[in-house]
């Protein structure tokens, strides 16, 4: 009757081992995570075209090696755009330098007049791009 017993309990704590390891790893796989990243500099022409892409180069930073461009987050008050990137950190085990990353931002305007695009660059702070489209 012991050794039933006792081999009832291993075997119990052999599959909650198994279990708990089992939800771990499916947890810690993904190791992706969200951020808003600052922008550190813009690259922009002053002067574009209606209805031509302008190709805006940005730098932002990252807080480890693990960080890289996510998506842009776009708010719009008639010709004034406000720009944050959400920085992606993927990985698990990352570098602990602080690195720059560049992207590009496309902006096209729909119609002539003066533009003013506000990236963000810190919770209160943003650098500004003025654009006058022909």
């Amino acid at each position: 009757m012991r050794l039933k017993v006792l081999n009832l309990l291993v075997l119990i704590f052999i599959s909650s081992l198994i279990i708990s390891c089992e939800n771990d790893d499916d947890k810690n796989s993904e190791c992706v995570e969200y951020e808003i990243a600052y922008v550190t500099s813009v690259n922009a022409p002053t002067i574009g075209t209606i209805n031509e892409a302008i190709d805006i180069e940005v730098n932002f930073g990252v807080f480890n090696g693990c960080g890289g461009f996510g998506k842009f987050i776009e708010t719009e008050n008639g010709n004034v755009k406000t720009i944050e990137i959400e920085a992606k950190y993927k990985g698990c085990i990352c570098t602990q330098d602080v690195p720059i990353r560049t992207t590009h931002y496309v902006f096209t305007a729909k119609n002539k007049g003066e533009y003013e695009l506000n990236f963000k660059s810190s919770p209160t702070e943003f650098i500004t791009v003025n654009l006058t489209i022909n």
